[in-house]
């Protein structure tokens, strides 16, 4: 009854499946297939080189207790969970795999198709490395199972699943050996050879058929290329663990020459050492796809050719090198921390990659773009990939000698810019202080030009200076929102040293007191600040505010409009 009842319940599942499944496939030759498989059926497809698992999978992580609790489920007929199988045919094969249970298993031949499991890898390795007779471990790797966790017993006396990690005696007539179970052959000779009782062999019967007549579900999805999988996988998967585009594509275009995640990693390592710019894959696929396709969406990405993709990577490089080379020395972006949006850098490598030796009127052009889509915040929304890829339309334009304000306009206004919060994971804080450093601000104090080489290659909250103290604007102006006090238009560059000797006091002390004199205009102008010494004089931070915003607002119009 019990069976039953499980079988009942498993139909239910499976047809709901089936619905959702239905609603989700398109009218085309497209299939999404639910069955299910026997386990020694499933061990055999496994054996044969039928059934692999993608290297984008993260390995084996299962314990010693989860393996005992998958085989305490099936023979009490609990359900365990569908598994996810993608069926390639030879176009779609991938060309590497992981070692299902740390097992060296054969390759189907080429005119077979494969069955990659994208969900219940653990499930189908612990099934193979318990039941498989021919254990051969091929050694150590981080994606291989812990020693030993496949080695598991059934306890004849007690009726329980055990380790064998955990006797210290292995009674072969009490113990019996989870490898000789599923096979009638080996089964008879324990019996003959360890001379078993008849109520134990019955026991040894009845455990054997719960796993030969338990069905796993399956669902089975064909004619689907690559690039349809991923989204499929995150719909229905049952872990919550979500195949990403880097994953895909690290399995798309591995051969023994080249491997994906290795070279990203190494080309990330290198930027972030040597230029000081911490990206991440997604964003250097992203780049990859525009250079090639000339889109970042992900189903553009998964559709790169694989010899395509290997064949353009030296110049993928070499574009995203010259772009950040671009916003190192001409936009004096030192660091990728001060990079308003990080999507920015997948235009940029697109322009370089379409034009490496532009002239000046293209340089200014770009630049030009770069200022306005950083204070308009284009990338602080959402639908990112539809903005990168206008960005991939605007590049076309100014290669071609078209201006960039003919296609973006500056949106800014002052109002924004007053509210704007000083925060470093802020875009237009970010912007700000780059437009800042391009005027070569001078120290307050010292009145020496300061380095901002040195402030924005490595970010230091002591090389930022309110310009009204934050204690002064707490306690003698009464400012209790720290936002307020914080606003963006309230910091400047300035050494740690001369931070320290103005402190807390009034902008009317320390600019008559340590700001040079016979500097202050010079010095305020190449800080962006209003240079109407009654500003400081009488403390009025509003204005100083506001007078701030119409000056930077009014030179990024000068500078945009002269390009």
């Amino acid at each position: 009854m019990q069976y039953i009842a499980y079988r009942n319940t498993l139909k239910c599942h499976l047809s709901f499946k089936q619905q959702q499944i239905r609603l989700m496939t398109p009218k085309n030759n497209a299939e999404l297939d639910v069955t299910s498989i026997r386990v020694q059926k499933l061990i055999e497809k496994i054996e044969n080189g039928a059934i692999k698992v993608p290297e984008f999978q993260r390995g084996y992580v299962w314990k010693p207790q989860q393996v005992i609790e998958l085989l305490e489920s099936i023979v009490r007929n609990y359900p365990v969970g569908s598994i996810l199988l993608w069926e390639a045919e030879k176009e779609d094969k991938l060309q590497s795999s992981r070692h299902i249970a740390g097992i060296d298993l054969p390759d189907v031949p080429d005119k077979y198709p494969v069955q990659y499991c994208l969900d219940g890898q653990q499930r189908i390795s612990t099934l193979f490395g318990v039941f498989w007779q021919h254990a051969n471990s091929i050694g150590s790797s981080q994606y291989n199972p812990e020693q030993g966790v496949f080695e598991v017993y059934y306890d004849l006396k007690d009726d329980c699943f055990i380790h064998a990690n955990e006797l210290d005696v292995i009674d072969e007539k009490r113990y019996f050996y989870l490898r000789n179970l599923l096979s009638n052959e080996k089964q008879i000779d324990v019996f003959m050879t360890q001379g078993y009782e008849k109520e134990q062999m019955q026991k040894v019967s009845q455990l054997s058929s719960k796993f030969l007549n338990y069905d796993m579900p399956i669902i089975q999805i064909s004619n689907r290329a690559i690039d349809e999988v991923g989204v499929i996988f995150e719909r229905i998967n049952n872990t919550g663990v979500k195949l990403n585009t880097m994953d895909l594509m690290t399995a798309w275009t591995w051969d023994e020459e080249f491997h994906l995640r290795d070279e990203i990693d190494e080309l990330l390592e290198e930027l972030e050492t040597h230029c000081s710019f911490k990206l991440d894959s997604t964003l250097i696929l992203q780049i990859t796809s525009s250079i090639i396709n000339g889109s970042t969406s992900s189903r553009s990405i998964l559709s790169i050719n694989p010899a395509l993709f290997k064949n353009n990577w030296e110049s993928v490089c070499s574009s995203i090198k010259q772009a950040i080379d671009h916003l190192s020395t001409d936009l004096l972006c030192k660091s990728g921390k001060f990079l308003p949006n990080k999507q920015l850098l997948c235009g940029m490598s697109y322009f370089f990659h379409k034009c490496p030796k532009p002239t000046s009127k293209q340089i200014d052009a770009l630049n030009t773009w770069f200022w306005i889509t950083s204070f308009n915040r284009r990338y602080d929304g959402g639908n990112t990939t539809q903005k990168m890829d206008h960005d991939l339309t605007v590049m076309t334009k100014l290669i071609e000698g078209e201006k960039a304000t003919a296609i973006e306009s500056l949106k800014i206004t002052e109002e924004i810019l007053m509210k704007s919060v000083f925060s470093i994971r802020s875009s237009l804080t970010r912007t700000i202080l780059l437009f800042q450093a391009q005027y070569s601000p001078m120290d307050l104090v010292s009145g020496s030009r300061i380095n901002i080489g040195k402030v924005l290659s490595n970010y230091n909250r002591s090389e930022f200076h309110h310009v009204f103290p934050d204690a002064f604007l707490k306690n003698k102006h009464s400012i209790s929102d720290k936002d307020e006090r914080y606003r963006s238009l309230n910091f400047c560059f300035l050494s740690s040293a001369s931070n320290k000797k103005i402190s807390a006091k009034a902008p009317s002390e320390y600019f008559s007191n340590l700001v040079p004199q016979d500097k202050m205009v010079e010095i305020l102008n190449s800080n962006l600040m209003p240079n109407k010494p009654s500003i400081y004089s009488s403390n009025h931070f509003n204005m100083f505010i506001r007078q701030r915003a119409k000056l930077i607002i009014s030179e990024v119009n000068t500078i945009i409009k002269n390009k």
